[in-house]
């Protein structure tokens, strides 16, 4: 499987647009640039709904499993671009194997870039289970997110079984023109398959992207998703 940084996505889906916006490409060097809402709205055009796995590599075996057994993309389908962060910066597409993740191995829970990013969305000292997945509707808006834990899962096939079934629930909820609607959908549709899941504060998710980037590159790493469904 192929990981690519989602800040090279934006940048691509950027250059694609008008003529007058071809000069950007290879040319936004400046974070806080690139993700202003109005390139983050653009984002739509390569998926509907966006979810953010957040898992440590030694502690959360199952999840890391899954995710370099290669099927993330197929089970996330055309609809979810499924992101998570890695060990490495991946300007380029990187390839995502047995040897992933390993850089950050022995980080503690709590200076984890995923756990982290995870927790800075919940107010009032609310630690939230993981791992889990992110779902957001429009990364240019303060909709909020919903969190749903993984822990139950114990096994990749199970987290396999897990994804797929939020992943479904969470493409067949979105609605382009109402995030917040979206994010109240998606509950209620968890709610009756019996899904345990989180609703976060409301908070900007590009300020909230801004520092997600900045953690992952505090540790040499980046935010990714899978290659299949971006180029």
């Amino acid at each position: 499987m192929l990981a690519l940084s989602l800040a090279t996505v934006l940048e691509e889906v950027l250059a694609s647009g008008p003529e007058q916006q071809k000069n950007l490409q290879g040319n936004i060097r400046d974070l806080d640039e690139l993700l202003q809402p109005e390139n983050l709205a653009r984002l739509r055009e390569v998926a509907d709904v966006f979810a953010f796995l957040a898992f440590h590599p030694a502690a959360d075996a199952a999840v890391t499993d899954y995710v370099r057994s290669g099927t993330l993309a197929d089970d996330s389908g055309p609809g979810v671009l499924a992101l998570f962060t890695l060990d490495t910066p991946a300007p380029v597409p990187v390839v995502v194997d047995d040897g992933s993740f390993s850089a950050w191995l022995d980080l503690g829970g709590g200076t984890h870039p995923a756990y982290r990013m995870v927790r800075t969305l919940f107010a009032d000292g609310f630690v939230p289970p993981l791992p889990g997945v992110l779902f957001f509707h429009d990364l240019a808006s303060e909709s909020g997110a919903v969190y749903v834990p993984l822990g139950r899962a114990e096994t990749e096939d199970e987290v396999r079984t897990l994804l797929r079934r939020v992943f479904a629930l969470a493409a067949a909820e979105a609605d382009p023109d109402n995030a917040r609607k979206a994010v109240d959908r998606l509950c209620v549709a968890l709610r009756k398959e019996h899904v345990d899941y989180h609703k976060t504060r409301r908070a900007s998710l590009r300020e909230w992207l801004v520092e997600a980037f900045q953690l992952a590159a505090e540790r040499a790493g980046d935010i990714v998703g899978v290659v299949g469904l971006l180029i």
